[in-house]
């Protein structure tokens, strides 16, 4: 994403898109266009007890400066339960909460649904925060499957 808004800048050459992939990040291809993924990662999220608290939605600001980009929007979302039990013995780790799903287009026009898993994310934070992601990870794995269905 980074090397996408360099180019769109001009503070970059243009350059073929990187594939990203890692033990650490998670892609999957969605069956579904991207308003229905939107929706469908939504209504995983929110059954799951998750709340929405942001929406970025990077289609539009690049709109805004001139720029047209297919589907692309990330949605920040947590628990309150979940922040009360890890924040005040960790206040570090509010720089990872709340956390954050990636919603975008290929130029395939395929829809992709992209995290970082929440283990990877919290290991740099201790051993206990590690142990709460290692938890979480299938929780983000059923809530993408959900999503790309």
């Amino acid at each position: 994403m980074r090397h996408a808004l360099l180019i769109v800048t001009g503070l970059l050459p243009a350059i073929a898109p990187i594939a990203v992939q890692s033990q650490e990040r998670v892609d999957r291809v969605a069956v579904q266009n991207f308003q229905t993924t939107v929706k469908q990662l939504e209504t995983a999220l929110q059954s799951r007890g998750f709340m929405i608290v942001a929406r970025a939605d990077h289609q539009n600001m690049l709109r805004m400066v001139g720029a047209n980009t297919k589907g692309a929007l990330t949605l920040e979302f947590g628990k309150p339960d979940m922040m009360k039990m890890s924040l005040p013995a960790h206040p570090e780790i509010g720089l990872e909460m709340p956390m954050r799903i990636y919603v975008w287009e290929r130029g395939d026009g395929k829809t992709v649904v992209s995290y970082h898993r929440p283990s990877a994310v919290f290991a740099a934070y201790g051993a206990d925060l590690k142990m709460m992601g290692d938890m979480m990870d299938p929780m983000f794995g059923e809530i993408a499957a959900d999503a790309t269905k």
